[in-house]
């Protein structure tokens, strides 16, 4: 049986850098979104605002973590970003640059490769090492978007193992756990 352990860290981000540990994908199209989720508002003001991170690493310690994202200078790709997307599709898109900020900092590993449709997860990590799920939301529980998403996850076709990150923006909320792959 693994034991889990609690901890508290806290992390300060600038957005901007967050593509620099990725340089396979183009994270950099998800920084706007991420900035436009934290802001809580329409209208744009350079900034800060800390998420609350539940943290599970594939030994099973579970940390809890501040994670502070600061961003500037960014108002015209964020006013852009609003006028070209959808509600659904920011809070998406902000998840995935949310997660791959998850992926350097607690698994100290890169976000390599999209998967296609139908594979039960969004990303391949490292040299197709392990998979990752993200998706958020602005309300709502967000353990069980958690459940939903390690279950989809634990499906995939590869047999891999991989970190779910999810995310609630209204409640400035996240969580980023590894899942060992259930046959």
């Amino acid at each position: 049986m693994r034991k889990l352990v609690s901890a508290i860290y806290m992390t300060s981000k600038d957005v901007q850098t967050i593509p620099r540990a990725h340089p396979h994908i183009r994270a950099g199209d998800w920084l706007s979104p991420l900035v436009c989720r934290l802001l809580q508002r329409v209208d744009y003001v350079d900034g800060d605002k800390t998420l609350s991170f539940s943290v599970r690493s594939a030994s099973q310690i579970k940390t809890e973590n501040s994670y502070s994202f600061n961003w500037q200078g960014m108002k015209n790709d964020v006013d852009q970003i609003r006028r070209t997307y959808q509600e659904p599709v920011i809070t998406e898109f902000a998840t995935l640059a949310l997660a791959c900020a998850s992926v350097e900092l607690f698994a100290k590993m890169e976000v390599t490769e999209v998967l296609r449709r139908g594979q039960r997860a969004d990303y391949w990590l490292g040299d197709r090492e392990l998979l990752l799920e993200a998706s958020g939301q602005q309300d709502g529980n967000l353990d069980k978007l958690h459940e939903e998403k390690a279950k989809q996850l634990k499906e995939n076709p590869f047999g891999k193992d991989g970190y779910v990150c999810v995310a609630n923006y209204g409640k400035a909320l996240a969580q980023f756990w590894y899942h060992d792959y259930e046959a």
